[in-house]
C-alpha cells in the first residue's frame, strides 16, 4: 500500500474518495500552505538583497530588514492565496449545485498546495543560483523611474523567467489535485469539478504567460 502523501500527489482520486465521508481536517492542509510560504521566502529575501547594490552603503546595511519583511509577506501571501482559492472554488461550485461544507473546500484547497512546496524549493534555489550574475541598470532606485527600471530588469532576468515557468507546471499539478478534491468535497460531477478548478487556474496561467511576454 502506498503512502497517503504519494496517493495525494499521484492518485488524488483515490485519496479524496477515501476521505469523502470523513470530517474535514485542516491541520495538514494548513501545514502545506505554511511550508509553501516558508520555502518561497528565501527567494523573496534574495530579490530585495539583489537591489541592495544600488543603494548607498548606509542604506545597504539595512536591506536585510527589507528582505525580512518581504520574506514574512511571502508567508502571509500563501495563506491569503489559500483563502482566495478556497472562496473562488466554493463560489464556482455553487453554480453547479455543489453540496458540502466550506471547510471541506478549504481542506481540498490546502491539500493542493503540496506540489507548490516543491516549486518554492526550486524557485528559491534558482534565485540564489542566478542572483550573482544579474546586471542591474545603474539608476537611482529611490526614484519612480529608477525603481521601475530595476523591477523590469529583475522581471526579465533568467531566474524570474525560470521560476515563472516552474510555477505554471506545478500549479497544473496542484490543479489536478484540486479537481478531485473539489469533486468529493462538493459532490460535483467530474466535468463540473474540472470547470470549477480549470476556469480560475486557466486565467491565472494566461496571466503568467502574458507576464513572460509570450502573449
Amino acid at each position: 500500500m502506498s503512502h497517503w502523501i504519494v496517493d495525494l500527489l499521484l492518485n488524488p482520486d483515490s485519496f479524496f474518495k477515501e476521505r469523502a465521508d470523513q470530517e474535514a481536517g485542516l491541520k495538514f492542509p494548513l501545514l502545506c500552505v505554511l511550508l509553501t510560504g516558508l520555502v518561497m521566502a528565501p527567494g523573496a529575501y534574495k530579490s530585495v538583497e539583489i537591489m541592495g547594490s544600488l543603494f548607498p552603503p548606509d542604506i545597504r546595511s539595512y536591506m536585510w530588514f527589507g528582505g525580512f519583511i518581504a520574506a514574512v509577506a511571502t508567508v502571509i501571501t500563501a495563506f491569503v492565496a489559500l483563502i482566495v482559492v478556497g472562496i473562488v472554488f466554493h463560489l464556482l461550485s455553487v453554480a453547479f449545485n455543489g453540496q458540502g461544507d466550506i471547510k471541506k473546500t478549504f481542506e481540498a484547497a490546502g491539500y493542493g498546495f503540496l506540489p507548490l512546496i516543491f516549486w518554492g524549493i526550486l524557485s528559491s534555489a534558482v534565485y540564489y543560483y542566478y542572483a550573482p550574475s544579474i546586471v542591474l541598470p545603474q539608476v537611482d532606485p529611490s526614484t519612480e523611474a529608477g525603481m521601475e527600471a530595476v523591477s523590469q530588469a529583475i522581471a526579465s532576468a533568467p531566474m524570474t523567467m525560470i521560476s515563472a515557468i516552474l510555477g505554471i507546471l506545478f500549479v497544473l499539478w496542484s490543479a489536478n489535485i484540486w479537481i478531485f478534491g473539489m469533486r468529493y468535497a462538493r459532490a460535483l460531477t467530474p466535468r463540473h469539478a474540472l470547470i470549477t478548478v480549470g476556469l480560475p487556474v486557466g486565467i491565472y496561467i494566461i496571466i503568467q504567460i502574458w507576464s513572460l511576454g509570450v502573449l
